[in-house]
């Protein structure tokens, strides 16, 4: 993303996303899908298509198997979808691990402000378990985050966390 406007689009549109996940539990298509086409767009022109394309792609991919198993929704993969498409292949998995790491520590801070750390450890060892031993079933059940009493945290605001991180220390 060698364009000087690039990551101000791409803060922009995180920043959005986690506005719209935060309030209304959604990241809107209207957000998204003009994002993807913008970071591909601004990469074909820098001549970095393909690492745009494959960016986004890995992201989607990923993030489509979280969907799928009921770990997220799915405007937080078109969200991570479009990071991709602006900062390519192989700076998207970067951002992936600081978006999992920021989202971890999130994740311990809500359990401990509900009271919920001990039931968050033991569902994740029991979440790992089932994905170690294919147990795809339980692994959905006891993953989805949409079941009743689950905690929930949007991921929005963890998705812009870990993109800004990485667009405000990344060496240009």
């Amino acid at each position: 993303m060698e364009s000087i406007i690039g990551p101000w689009i791409l803060g922009a549109v995180v920043l959005a996303g986690a506005a719209t996940d935060w309030y209304n539990h959604k990241i809107p298509n209207w957000l998204t899908l003009p994002a993807m086409a913008v970071g591909l767009i601004l990469n074909a022109v820098n001549g970095k298509l393909p690492t745009a394309l494959a960016g986004m792609l890995a992201a989607l991919g990923l993030y489509f198997l979280f969907f799928a198993l009921g770990f997220r929704g799915a405007g937080d993969g078109k969200m991570m979808g479009a990071v991709g498409a602006f900062v390519g292949w192989p700076a998207v998995a970067f951002v992936m691990v600081l978006v999992a790491l920021l989202g971890g520590v999130a994740a311990v801070v809500v359990a401990l402000r509900y009271g919920a750390l001990g039931r968050v450890i033991s569902l994740a060892v029991a979440v790992l378990a089932d994905l170690v031993t294919f147990r795809w079933r339980q692994l959905r059940e006891r993953a989805d985050y949409r079941a009743p009493g689950a905690l929930r945290m949007p991921h929005g605001p963890v998705i812009a966390a870990g993109t800004l991180v990485f667009l405000l220390f990344s060496p240009r």
